[in-house]
């Protein structure tokens, strides 16, 4: 091989590790960075509302968290303490998931559990879970009744299965329509609504006794003078119009709630 070859191939596979190696850090870094979709912010103040509602008194601390993804709500679960079963049904984002333990020091990697599944079918004990944890993924999963029916199993009597997911509206929100021209993941990738009043209907059904819903605004929605904060429970009408939208924003667009 001529010298001048021989560094063409090396330039070549410099070049291929550096794209490579860009991939696995933006998958690692995956849903946080610059690229277009939720801010920072949203993605953490979402996150922190679903971990509220986790059940602080419960003596069981595994903890799964249903369909995954790449796995930074399993990573964070883990630094809180719990022992953590992440799975999702995309090997590739099991992957990028079994990474981190490898390279984060803090992520105990003895409570740290990875595998490929199903949500409908879900590979584990009964009454294996003291709660479970679903970040923007139920609104994904084809039929509800299986997948409540299947964490109603795994969960030990009396604990609460825990979601952040979109609302009421969000399969004809203009944001999903143009998500879904401009990407096209195959039959299997569906979005669909997450109607609290029809959740609970199936919840019921499967076995569950209770749904409650932690409602929120967005921090970046809600701004008041001091004054105006100060003297809000001064001005009925004012009072009105922020729970009409409170309620409507936290049925329709954002919901939090969990199961028990």
């Amino acid at each position: 091989m001529k010298n001048s070859d021989k560094s063409v191939n090396e330039e070549d596979n410099n070049l291929s590790g550096s794209v490579h190696l860009k991939a696995i850090k933006e998958n690692l870094n995956y849903p946080f960075g610059s690229n277009e979709g939720r801010d920072n912010a949203r993605l953490l103040f979402d996150f922190s509302v679903g971990v509220s509602a986790f059940d602080s008194d419960q003596k069981c601390k595994k903890v799964l968290d249903f369909a995954c993804g790449t796995g930074w709500t399993s990573e964070w679960l883990n630094k809180f303490g719990y022992d953590v079963y992440a799975f999702d049904v995309d090997p590739k984002a099991i992957q990028v998931t079994e990474l981190k333990p490898k390279l984060d020091a803090r992520i105990d990697k003895f409570r740290f559990h990875t595998t490929v599944a199903d949500g409908h079918t879900l590979p584990y004990e009964n009454n294996f879970f003291g709660q479970s944890f679903c970040f923007d993924s139920l609104h994904h999963i084809k039929d509800y009744q299986k997948a409540l029916s299947e964490l109603k199993r795994v969960l030990v009597p009396g604990a609460r299965a825990v979601f952040v997911e979109p609302g009421s509206r969000h399969s004809s929100s203009p944001e999903t329509i143009k998500f879904l021209k401009e990407h096209n993941f195959g039959d299997w990738w569906v979005e669909k609504d997450v109607d609290l009043v029809q959740v609970w209907d199936i919840a019921q059904r499967v076995g569950f006794k209770e749904l409650r819903v932690k409602p929120f605004f967005q921090p970046s929605m809600v701004n008041y003078s001091l004054w105006e904060w100060y003297n809000i429970l001064d001005n009925p009408d004012g009072i009105k119009s922020y729970m009409t939208e409170l309620r409507r924003y936290a049925f329709e667009d954002r919901v939090v709630f969990y199961l028990a």
